[in-house]
C-alpha cells in the first residue's frame, strides 16, 4: 500500500468506497514523535490503539457473522500495514488508514493535530470527516528577498518547503561623496531593482508549473516596494501581505512562523467573504442557502461551495461533505461562530 498525502481529490474518491453491502473499515490514529521516536516504540503504540479502536467499534455494535468477519479481516490488514509502514517526517501528526473488506486500502499522512488519539468507524462507508479537517487548504509561496539573496519556499498553512534561490553579487552601499558617489548608488540602486527582478521571475515561473494561490514577500522592510513592483500582475493579486524575517538563515518552519499572521489573516477574511455572500443571498432569496435547505440543495447537485461550522459533531458535518465531493464543491471549514445563526451550515449556489 503507498502511503499519501491528503489532498482534495482523494478525499473525492475515498468517498466512493463501500456502498452496496460492502463494509469499510475506517481508522485514525494520532502520532506523536516526541513520546513514539524509534520505529518499533511507534508500531507499538499504533498497534495498541488499533486494538482500542477495534473495541470502540465492536461496542458501537457490529450486526451479523458477515460483518463481524469483515471487520475482523480488515483489522488484521490494517495492522500489517502498521508493521511495515515507513517512517512519517516530524510534521505528521497523524495516520488514516481506510479498508474496504475483500477490496482496497487506503493509508494518508496527516498534518494537522486530530481531536483525539484515536477514532474509527466501521459501515458501508467511509468516515471522511477527520480527513477532510485535515486538507492543507490554499497553496502558498513565500518569497524572501534582500540585497544579494533570494529563497522561495511553497505549500500550505500545515507546512513550507524550500523551493528555489537566487544569489546575486550586489555591491555594499558607500558614502564618500561627489558625482562618482552618486552614479555609483545609481547603479547600486538598479543591481537591487534587477536582482528582485530576477527573484520574481523565478517565482512566475514556479507558478507557471503549478499554481500557487497566495503570496507572502518577506525580507527587510525597505526590500517590499521593489520586490512588489517586480511581481508579475498574475502574482501581484495574489499578495496576501509582507514579513520582515532573516533572509538567509531562517528555516521552513521559522518561516511558516512569521507567515502565520498573514495566513490566519486571510482565513479569516475568506470566511467573512464567503459568510458575507451567503446573507447577501439569502437577502435576495437567490444562490445561497443556509440551515436545512442546504440538504435539499445537495440533494439536487446546485452547490458551488459548502461552509460547515468545524465544531458539528451531530451527523450533519459527513453527510453533508459526502455529498459536496460527489458534486466536486468547494469546502470551506469555518472556525469561528459566524455560522451560529445560519444553523451551523450554509452554502453558496452554482444556480
Amino acid at each position: 500500500m503507498e502511503w499519501r498525502e491528503v489532498k482534495q481529490e482523494e478525499v473525492g474518491r475515498l468517498a466512493e468506497l463501500g456502498g452496496a453491502g460492502d463494509f469499510v473499515l475506517s481508522v485514525y490514529l494520532a502520532l506523536d514523535p516526541s513520546r513514539a521516536p524509534s520505529a518499533e516504540l511507534r508500531r507499538s503504540v499504533l498497534g495498541a490503539r488499533l486494538g482500542d479502536a477495534e473495541r470502540e467499534v465492536r461496542l458501537d455494535g457490529v450486526a451479523g457473522p458477515e460483518a463481524d468477519e469483515a471487520l475482523g479481516e480488515c483489522v488484521s490488514r490494517v495492522r500489517r500495514e502498521l508493521d511495515d509502514a515507513p517512517a512519517p517526517d516530524h510534521g505528521v501528526h497523524a495516520v488514516a488508514i481506510f479498508c474496504q473488506a475483500g477490496g482496497e486500502l487506503r493509508g494518508y499522512w496527516l498534518r494537522r493535530e486530530p481531536a483525539a488519539a484515536i477514532a474509527a468507524a466501521f459501515g458501508e462507508r467511509p468516515a471522511i470527516e477527520p480527513l477532510v479537517e485535515a486538507l492543507p487548504g490554499l497553496r502558498w509561496a513565500v518569497a524572501l528577498v534582500d540585497r544579494k539573496h533570494g529563497r522561495i519556499f511553497t505549500g500550505s498553512e500545515l507546512g513550507l518547503a524550500e523551493v528555489s534561490d537566487v544569489d546575486d553579487d550586489v555591491h555594499r552601499w558607500h558614502a564618500q561623496g561627489g558625482w562618482s558617489q552618486a552614479r555609483f548608488q545609481r547603479g547600486v540602486e538598479q543591481e537591487e531593482r534587477d536582482h528582485a527582478a530576477r527573484v520574481c521571475e523565478r517565482l512566475f515561473a514556479l507558478h507557471q508549473r503549478r499554481p500557487v494561490d497566495r503570496l507572502i514577500v518577506g525580507g527587510p522592510r525597505e526590500i517590499w516596494p521593489l520586490v512588489d513592483a517586480e511581481l508579475h500582475p498574475y502574482l501581484g493579486e495574489r499578495l496576501a501581505g509582507h514579513i520582515e524575517v532573516d533572509v538567509q538563515h531562517s528555516s521552513a518552519d521559522q518561516v511558516l512562523e512569521h507567515a502565520g499572521t498573514v495566513i490566519e489573516e486571510e482565513r479569516a477574511r475568506r470566511e467573512g467573504e464567503a459568510i458575507a455572500r451567503v446573507r447577501e443571498g439569502l437577502g435576495t432569496g437567490s444562490r445561497s442557502v443556509a440551515g436545512r435547505d442546504v440538504f435539499t440543495a445537495l440533494d439536487e447537485e446546485r452547490v458551488d461551495t459548502l461552509l460547515i461550522d468545524k465544531r458539528d459533531r451531530d451527523g450533519r458535518f459527513e453527510r453533508a461533505v459526502e455529498a459536496a465531493q460527489r458534486q466536486s464543491a468547494k469546502i470551506l471549514i469555518v472556525e469561528g461562530d459566524d455560522l451560529d445563526s445560519l444553523g451551523g451550515i450554509a452554502a453558496l449556489l452554482r444556480y
